[in-house]
């Protein structure tokens, strides 16, 4: 049991019944979650809305009530606090309530549209070889060392990262590389995290359904980068189009760029691109990082950058971080290689947006190319989300038919969306010249075995956008389906 005065420390609130004076057993957002003695926050959500769920959560116990507005009844005994935005006061709640824990631990965010999570998983390989603990927070899940804890949302919701900080404190965590989403920058989500890196990988389409503009969706990319201190390190790969924008108000004292000119402060040069591997260089001021990776494709060389340069921005030795990329995997579900029956190379890969999608294509005919095969039969596997940004799918269709030799259109998670109706529209953006290379094929399974089947000795199968998920959403139900394991069925 906690105070309730000390959990609202900080926070700017209107009284409008109860005493303040009384414990608290837990903090909840979710009234089926409901437990005596609890402190109820009523969030405003994209689908329900937590103040018409204030009466049950008050039957089930609740002793306190945060909310932006009070159309509800209740006892004089219940304190109600009113708040302007109950999303970003249930950020300070949490920390108050786990009593800071990221003050004690290194916390990396890294932000961007496509990218975060190898470059997460790179930081940890880095970090733990030398010598750290280390955990992970993203579209995976949350790893500590070797534990597994199972998330909801790339970034979770406040309470919950709260809650994980905390666990990652008891358990002597060093470093935290964590994703950090638009979606938690705009719904505080992140707010009062005591971040020491923050790190931006590309800004591309994506998440129009929500943010509606790429302007709004920059915007909201800048959260992170505004909350940096003074004593951070913030780090970007150069875009001539959002860069300067993301760090105009960035108090970090170290602030650098990388790309692949002479005025970035990372310089990117004498890349080699492989079927089985990237090379490239990394030079700073009068030191070059060598760095030979089993990663594949032009896009991960942004990712090994990002990663080596935070590294040796916190003092690891260039040495040390040439060791750890030489055997650092990535992640799970991105440009993940398998061999088909067949002969071919299968591929699964997270690509969902039209970029990320445009890069995984763009590999591959490198991989190809390195193999010394004409890029004759590359086959792409690929649909879109229901519910979701609508004006990728023409896109991603057009970019599919122009790279890959052959297309199979299928379902992604179509949510609540009827099938037919995404791929229509993802149909839309072929020309007319490859619609004869395209199939259709709605269920994923039957998707995956077509290609598997048509696919030649030497060629390569993309499966693409759902990568280390292990679900299909289809209305509002998740069935078990993993891309990798379609892949290799036999």
């Amino acid at each position: 049991m906690k105070n309730l005065l000390n959990i609202i420390n900080g926070l700017d609130f209107q009284l409008l019944q109860g005493d303040l004076e009384i414990e608290i057993s837990s903090i909840q957002y979710d009234s089926r979650k409901g437990v005596p003695n609890s402190l109820f926050v009523a969030i405003e959500g994209e689908e329900f809305d937590g103040h018409n769920f204030i009466e049950s959560a008050i039957e089930k116990g609740a002793k306190a009530i945060l909310c932006e507005k009070m159309d509800f009844n209740c006892s004089p005994n219940v304190a109600v606090l009113k708040v302007e935005n109950s999303r970003k006061a249930l950020a300070r709640l949490s920390h108050n309530w786990y009593e800071r824990p990221t003050e004690n631990m290194c916390i990396i965010g890294v932000t961007g549209t496509n990218g975060k999570t190898t470059t997460t998983f790179l930081l940890k390989s880095i970090f733990e070889k030398a010598g750290y603990k280390v955990a992970l927070i993203g579209t995976t899940g949350i790893i500590i060392g070797n534990e597994f804890l199972p998330a909801n949302h790339t970034t979770p919701e406040s309470l919950e990262l709260a809650a994980a900080f905390n666990l990652m404190e008891s358990k002597d965590v060093d470093f935290v590389a964590m994703e950090v989403s638009s979606h938690a920058l705009s719904q505080h989500r992140c707010d009062f995290i005591d971040f020491d890196a923050a790190l931006f990988t590309n800004l591309t389409l994506d998440h129009l359904d929500y943010h509606k503009t790429m302007e709004d969706y920059a915007y909201a990319k800048k959260n992170l980068f505004d909350s940096m201190k003074s004593d951070s390190i913030s780090i970007a790969i150069f875009n001539e189009d959002w860069t300067d924008f993301l760090l105009r108000d960035c108090k970090s004292e170290r602030k650098f760029s990388i790309g692949y000119g002479q005025k970035d402060h990372f310089q990117i040069e004498n890349i080699l691109l492989g079927a089985f591997g990237t090379q490239f260089s990394l030079k700073a001021n009068d030191e070059t990082i060598k760095i030979k990776s089993p990663l594949i494709g032009k896009f991960n060389i942004e990712n090994l950058a990002l990663a080596a340069s935070l590294a040796r921005s916190k003092g690891i030795s260039k040495e040390l971080i040439e060791s750890a990329l030489a055997e650092a995997v990535g992640a799970p579900g991105r440009m993940q290689k398998v061999l088909l029956e067949s002969g071919a190379i299968g591929i699964v890969d997270y690509a969902h947006s039209p970029d990320a999608l445009e890069k995984a294509l763009l590999a591959c005919k490198e991989i190809l190319k390195d193999d010394g095969n004409q890029p004759a039969n590359l086959i792409c596997v690929f649909g879109c989300g229901g519910d979701r940004d609508k004006s990728k799918r023409p896109k991603m269709g057009k970019i599919a038919a122009t790279l890959a030799n052959q297309v199979v259109i299928t379902d992604d998670n179509p949510r609540t969306e009827l099938s037919e109706k995404i791929i229509d529209e993802i149909f839309q953006g072929i020309e007319e010249r490859y619609k004869d290379k395209v199939k259709r094929i709605s269920n994923r399974a039957e998707a995956i075995a077509y290609a598997k089947k048509i696919s030649q000795k030497g060629g390569l199968v993309l499966i693409a956008g759902k990568g280390h998920e292990n679900y299909q959403i289809i209305g509002k139900e998740k069935h078990h389906f993993d891309d990798l394991e379609e892949l290799m069925k036999t």
